[in-house]
């Protein structure tokens, strides 16, 4: 994916841009760049450690006692935080929530929200001297990326998922759960210049809950139970060229426990492009693979389908021999006949792929297009092909440049590669440049991620198809970090 960053935030932080950085030293040290409120030096000198565990098992940002602002790496409203303070020959009593504890203990600190009235005040006192130390231990991270809510907000049933995500890689990078009351229910925090895309809920079958997100600081696919903890991280296997290939953030399916699809970019050299005969060239192609316990059951590369070469509309400069990213996916769903929906952003096509053969059934879109779209009808660097509740296949039509983003819908006729119907929906007026996800729901009502933009506008809209009435806008705002934040998709799920 190509990122760029929101140009029109900076002033907001003009307040805080002279905060001193510095390297502290405890924990995650590298990740707690702004000067730090210290605790009372008579209290924390005696004190070896201090640690969490929070939602999921997750800890603090920093166990350096030192620090007055402890902060999580994981929390959830309505959870409960163990909080301990460690050391050794020391006679010290920690207090916190109406509860008081020794040092060494845990002692238990609920969140009734994430919102800042929740952060909580923790003492820690020297039964000796009588000196105090006050900590606060935060509901959301100081560098937590802010957002607000639109005024008439009257959204659809369900959470949103979101993951903002700083494109200079200065702000950390989020899973949030939003409420429909725009409340923050859940977070999940990386350090900066470790990204997070994609989070999503799946129920698998036995009904089950399943919460996943690719998290770039493990390079793999985060796959936690309904409490949050992690089960596993999921990693591509090697693939029949031989090759093991990183695993690609923009699209994931859990299909059941230990059964996962994922996307990889393969970076191989190729000597079979139609219109370079005899020429071996270095090129980056998609690969789309099926995992069942631990096994790859099914792996498709595009590089083995030499017809689609000729259907990139961009990055195909492949003589230059320097891995032309000609197919660039960014989405895959599975088809209600279990085939596959996969977007893909530099043929300006969604393709439908046997999912048993690997053979490309139909291309909707683009130069290889097989449906007859109309000028109207084409679109360009899409993302997110997904059926809706109708059976329709929608997309997020990113456009070409200063062209609006909108929603496109298709009612198809597979057999005969002809389109039934064809509705394009967009509000807000947005220009997007990449990313962006659409999801439509039975009540008439559409999603829209806008991905990234120039300007000033929501992140997140939800409104009626019919009448393009708002019900729900959300905007990312910038952090003390960062000049603003955008989220690569937005999902609802109940």
């Amino acid at each position: 994916m190509t990122l760029a960053a929101k140009t029109v935030r900076i002033a907001l932080l003009l307040a805080v841009t002279a905060l001193a950085l510095t390297a502290c030293g405890g924990g995650d040290s590298t990740d707690i760049t702004v000067t730090p409120n210290l605790a009372n030096p008579a209290v924390t000198r005696q004190l070896s450690a201090v640690d969490a565990i929070g939602v999921g098992g997750a800890g603090l940002l920093s166990s350096n006692p030192a620090y007055a602002d402890l902060q999580l790496r994981a929390n959830r409203a309505g959870g409960t935080v163990q909080l301990r303070f460690s050391c050794t020959g020391c006679s010290l009593t920690v207090s916190a929530g109406g509860a008081t504890v020794g040092a060494n203990q845990y002692i238990s600190v609920p969140f009734a929200t994430l919102e800042a009235a929740s952060n909580a005040p923790v003492t820690v006192t020297d039964n000796v001297s009588g000196a105090v130390a006050t900590y606060t231990l935060h509901a959301r991270p100081l560098d937590h990326a802010p957002y607000t809510i639109g005024t008439n907000s009257n959204p659809e049933p369900g959470d949103l998922y979101l993951t903002p995500f700083d494109p200079y890689g200065h702000g950390a990078g989020f899973a949030y759960i939003v409420g429909t009351d725009g409340a923050l229910k859940y977070y999940y925090r990386n350090p900066p210049g470790h990204d997070i895309l994609d989070f999503k809920k799946t129920v698998i079958p036995g009904g089950a809950t399943r919460y996943s997100f690719y998290d770039q600081a493990v390079a793999g696919i985060r796959v936690m139970d309904a409490s949050f903890t992690t089960l596993t991280v999921v990693q591509a296997l090697p693939f029949p060229d031989g090759n093991t290939y990183a695993i690609d953030g923009h699209d994931h399916v859990i299909v059941d426990d230990g059964h996962t699809i994922v996307g990889v970019y393969a970076a191989k050299t190729v000597n079979n492009i139609p219109s370079l005969p005899g020429q071996s060239l270095f090129v980056t192609g998609t690969g789309l693979q099926e995992i069942v316990g631990g096994a790859a059951v099914f792996s498709w590369l595009s590089t083995d389908h030499p017809q689609l070469y000729a259907c990139s509309a961009r990055d195909n400069a492949y003589t230059a021999n320097n891995g032309a990213d000609y197919a660039h996916w960014n989405a895959l769903a599975v088809d209600g006949d279990g085939d596959w929906l996969a977007t893909f952003r530099h043929f300006d096509a969604v393709l439908k792929i046997n999912r048993s053969t690997g053979a490309v059934r139909w291309v909707l879109g683009g130069t290889c297009d097989e449906f007859g779209l109309t000028a109207a009808q084409r679109f360009s660097s899409p993302h997110d092909a997904r059926r809706a509740p109708d059976g329709r296949l929608t997309l997020f039509d990113v456009g070409a440049a200063n062209v609006l983003s909108r929603v496109a819908a298709f009612s198809l006729d597979e057999a005969g590669k002809t389109v039934s119907t064809f509705t394009p929906y967009t509000t807000d007026a947005h220009s997007s440049y990449n990313l962006g996800s659409a999801q439509l729901f039975a009540s008439g009502r559409a999603l829209v991620g806008w991905g990234e933009f120039n300007g000033y506008d929501s992140d997140v809209s939800e409104y009626d198809l019919a009448t393009g009435t708002l019900s729900f806008e959300l905007t990312l705002l910038p952090s003390y970090r960062t000049n603003g934040y955008f989220s690569y998709r937005a999902r609802k799920a109940l």
